[in-house]
């Protein structure tokens, strides 16, 4: 693996990544998903589950949920079911409070993405959001 350095004086801050037991091994697609989310600096958790993976620059409860709430008025976060065998990831819950974050959380997903596999957005409430997601990932199906 190749080391990466940052500048002098630089700390790079990547989110703290919690697998569950139940969750390993993990898929490759889920580790380079929660690889790409983890890479994003407002993010602070991203947690994988079987079938399910979420990150958040907040959290929530005792097990430290994270928030990914529409409409969240701090909160940057999304959450995706993961099908496996129907080589599928869908787009569940996704708020941001700060402007672009979404926009970088959907190309972090739809980066990790290799061919064969699609993305579904179930419930649209965004007012726009995911039809210019659309016109840029062919691979987005909006239901």
């Amino acid at each position: 693996m190749k080391e990466t350095r940052t500048p002098r004086g630089c700390v790079e801050r990547r989110a703290e990544v919690m697998i569950s037991r139940r969750a390993r091994p993990v898929h490759a697609v889920v580790a380079r998903i929660a690889g790409n989310l983890a890479g994003i600096e407002i993010l602070r958790l991203v947690k994988v589950s079987p079938g399910f993976l979420s990150a958040s620059s907040a959290t929530h409860g005792a097990r430290r949920c994270p928030v990914t709430n529409p409409g969240h008025p701090a909160a940057v976060g999304v959450s995706l079911i993961v099908d496996v065998e129907h080589k599928e990831i869908q787009f569940y819950e996704i708020t941001s409070a700060v402007k672009g974050y979404g926009t970088r959380m959907v190309e972090s997903v739809m980066g990790a993405l290799p061919k064969g596999w699609r993305a579904v957005v179930a419930m649209d409430w965004s007012e726009g959001f995911w039809e210019v997601m659309r016109k840029r990932h062919k691979r987005i199906m909006i239901l």
